[in-house]
């Protein structure tokens, strides 16, 4: 067995089952073993690292439900899917639920797309373990990470390597009301320069730039499929995270424009950085809402940042969480960073003025009143990034009056 390969473990009592999988798979770049009962699987875990197990339901003494839940209480890092014939079985939909398996797949299953199911699954093994143990075991408790949205797709699908069907775009965004009310209010903001009125969705395209349209896009629709897991959490208002997205975009875009005044794609990094850098607080308050509740209740009770907080009551930060997402999504490298890297931006390994404008604009955003969590003082910007970015006191007073410009066009 090649130990530089990712393993996955078969269960099935039905030895035609194992050896059509068997022949089904021989030219994967897999460690593929197999065992014909739960008993069997096991003893197969007990004896060294299996990063997938993939379990049929119907099995005599143990079925597969039971199986993958004590997988999950035996190996919390192990990714457990369910193969099934009895896809709608109110037990198997049950244990979905419950977070025993993580995807369910159809009995008789589509050769290729079975495939790219596992494909899937140990990519997300594979990102987990590049982050820690522990964020792996958060991730492995949620049931199904939330796809990426429907509209940042069919938007992304308009935008080739050389040319960028625009009319396609505005069609596409026209129909989601709340995206085109979103794009229009930025297109008709100071921040990208624009002194005409700006009133249809292919006029903002133009204004705003395929970049700046992906990201809005992107971070209404996260808004939108995310929040709808919401429940009330004392301390995280959706609204109040709205506008520390807002504002932080906004401030990251100004401090870059400050040193590369003409360098408008370094510009749209920072900006989009800014719009996404906290996603990680929304996945936690709607995946994991009593954990983020204790972690909140915590910074208050210490009056130390959310971070620190999180890492007691979660096991990970949202930085962790929100870069893991976004990993999963594929979204630009530097995205990634920025978001992992905002509270620590010494650390980053690329893009570092991207990063340090997302954490001078985090804690200016908090200074300025715009943040969830105000029951935690804001932290000060460093000595550092003042000289980085030609603070002033003066020119600090200028960028929240921008930014209150701003905010106030995209509130009304």
């Amino acid at each position: 067995m090649n130990e530089s390969l990712p393993t996955v473990l078969f269960v099935d009592d039905e030895m035609s089952i194992l050896k059509s999988l068997q022949r089904l798979l021989q030219n994967e770049n897999w460690n593929c073993l197999y065992a014909n009962s739960a008993a069997e699987a096991l003893g197969v875990l007990a004896t060294g690292p299996v990063d997938l197990v993939v379990s049929d339901v119907q099995m005599p003494e143990m079925d597969g439900l039971a199986l993958l839940a004590k997988v999950k209480q035996l190996y919390p890092g192990t990714v457990r899917l369910l193969l099934t014939a009895f896809n709608k079985q109110e037990k198997a939909v049950q244990t979905l639920v419950d977070g025993n398996v993580q995807q369910i797949i159809p009995k008789p299953w589509i050769d290729q797309e079975l495939k790219e199911i596992i494909r899937s699954a140990l990519r997300q093994s594979a990102q987990q373990k590049r982050h820690s143990a522990e964020l792996q075991l958060l991730i492995n408790s949620v049931p199904l990470l939330p796809t990426l949205p429907d509209s940042y797709t069919q938007v992304r699908s308009c935008i080739g390597n050389d040319d960028v069907d625009i009319e396609k775009m505005a069609q596409i965004i026209s129909q989601d009301v709340a995206i085109t009310t979103a794009l229009l209010h930025w297109a008709n903001s100071a921040l990208f320069g624009q002194r005409f009125q700006v009133d249809t969705v292919r006029k903002a395209i133009i204004v705003l730039g395929t970049d700046i349209v992906e990201s809005l896009i992107l971070s209404e629709a996260i808004n939108h499929a995310i929040a709808r897991k919401l429940t009330p959490i004392d301390g995280f208002n959706l609204s109040e995270f709205k506008q520390h997205a807002f504002s932080s975009a906004i401030i990251s875009r100004l401090l870059i424009k400050s040193l590369y005044s003409s360098d408008t794609d370094r510009q749209d990094r920072a900006f989009t950085s800014g719009l996404l850098h906290d996603m990680g607080k929304l996945f936690a308050a709607a995946y994991f809402p009593e954990q983020f509740s204790t972690a909140i209740a915590l910074a208050e009770e210490r009056q130390c940042p959310l971070a620190e907080a999180e890492k007691e009551a979660l096991g990970a930060t949202h930085s962790e969480l929100g870069s893991y997402l976004a990993e999963w999504w594929t979204l630009p490298p530097y995205i990634v960073n920025a978001i992992h890297w905002h509270h620590n931006p010494k650390a980053t390994p690329i893009e570092p003025i991207i990063v340090d404008a997302v954490h001078v604009a985090n804690l200016l955003s908090h200074q300025f009143g715009y943040a969830g969590d105000q029951r935690t003082p804001p932290q000060p910007v460093q000595a550092a990034s003042w000289d980085k970015f030609f603070l002033s006191e003066e020119g600090i007073e200028i960028l929240r009056v921008e930014t209150e410009k701003i905010i106030e066009v995209l509130c009304h």
